[in-house]
């Protein structure tokens, strides 16, 4: 089941902290299935520290449903210019999964690496990760294991005017939606003012 309200959108440095959160709310089991060893909270953050915001490409997913949007979904594209190569890495809370959100991420991070030129998409994983094993193979990466972990490539071609266009019309999309949710947030915290202001002006006339 997808959710049509929880899209991709890309992420900035600005969005450090929602990413931190996530990535800490992440169980043991699920930070090895994410880095593919064992990652403490010192080196999540140590990770984060070495994002590059200008070369790499960062999409994650927001719940908009509380009064602060929360991300639920993050996925981190490295791009290595020179040997025309990206590493995917994609994670999504528990409570957000099977709603087809990694899916969603991975095509739009494919789509940007193919844009760029990139020559080859590889992803890494663990062989009993068995979600992250079938997405790959409906995304049409080749799997191979060995040694206790797989990798999973994916030639994405080369970019061409559908490509191009439909990462414009999917930034497009991204940046709507953005200011939609932003008028809403301003809207949903002038309410919360007004009633306020209302039951403080009540309680002083009683």
């Amino acid at each position: 089941m997808t959710r049509s309200d929880l899209f991709p959108s890309v992420l900035q440095a600005s969005h450090l902290p929602a990413m931190q959160a996530h990535l800490l709310r992440l169980s043991d089991t699920d930070r090895v299935q994410r880095f593919a060893q064992p990652a403490s909270d010192e080196v999540i953050l140590a990770y984060l520290r070495r994002l590059n915001f200008q070369r790499d490409a960062h999409y994650g997913v927001w719940e908009n449903a509380g009064l602060l949007p929360q991300l639920v979904g993050l996925t981190h594209l490295a791009v290595d210019p020179k040997l025309g190569l990206a590493e995917i890495g994609v994670s999504v809370d528990a409570g957000y999964r099977r709603q087809g959100l990694a899916g969603q991420m991975l095509e739009r991070a494919i789509l940007h690496a193919r844009n760029l030129g990139i020559v080859e998409v590889v992803m890494y994983f663990l062989p009993y990760n068995t979600e992250l094993v079938e997405l790959a193979r409906r995304l049409g990466m080749r799997l191979s294991v060995g040694h206790g972990d797989g990798i999973a490539r994916l030639q994405p071609g080369e970019a061409n005017l559908d490509s191009l266009s439909r990462e414009w019309l999917a930034d497009w999309q991204d940046s709507t939606q953005r200011s939609l949710h932003n008028w809403a947030g301003e809207v949903r915290n002038a309410s919360s003012s007004l009633s306020q202001l209302l039951h403080k002006g009540t309680d002083q006339r009683d």
